[in-house]
């Protein structure tokens, strides 16, 4: 060992002084560096591993809350078809007693109308009967140049009707 300690030109003093002052100054580091620095990088660390286990937690939300969304949405689509299918319903539904009710009024109108024309129809009968009759009474009376009464009259005038 003295051979290596010539070869390298060693000296044993100064190596183990050098070798103190190492200790020293590691120990210093170590005490006022390295384990703040180490305390930090911990804290750091835990602060990151948080972190991301906040974020994983709001991702995880942000998917139930897509899911939700999604959910709403398609039940907001079934209740407005829903909603549409009953207006139509309904609508359809009004339509029909509309129709039904136009269809009563223009059958009520038609056989008021029936009524209206079978009466005049039967005031006109009448009324041709009554001038037919006088006309007939007119001429029979020319032809037999005689007046005839009233009593003789109304029965010409049911013979003639009558037939």
């Amino acid at each position: 060992m003295e051979s290596l300690i010539s070869i390298f030109h060693i000296d044993l003093k100064l190596f183990l002084a050098q070798l103190i002052n190492f200790a020293i100054i590691f120990f210093v580091l170590y005490k006022f560096a390295f384990k703040p620095i180490a305390k930090v990088m911990q804290e750091r660390t835990q602060t990151i591993e948080k972190s991301l286990d906040d974020a994983k937690e709001v991702e995880k939300k942000l998917t139930e809350a897509n899911a939700e969304q999604v959910r709403i949405t398609n039940e907001a689509k079934k209740e407005a078809l829903a909603i549409i299918e009953n207006a139509n319903q309904s609508a359809e539904q009004n339509k029909q007693k509309l129709i039904e009710k136009t269809k009563q009024e223009v059958a009520a109108i038609i056989a008021g109308e029936k009524a209206r024309i079978a009466q005049e129809k039967e005031e006109s009968l009448k009324e041709m009967r009554q001038e037919v009759a006088e006309l007939v009474v007119l001429a029979v009376e020319k032809v037999i140049k005689e007046k005839m009464t009233d009593a003789k009259d109304k029965e010409l005038i049911n013979k003639i009707v009558k037939q």
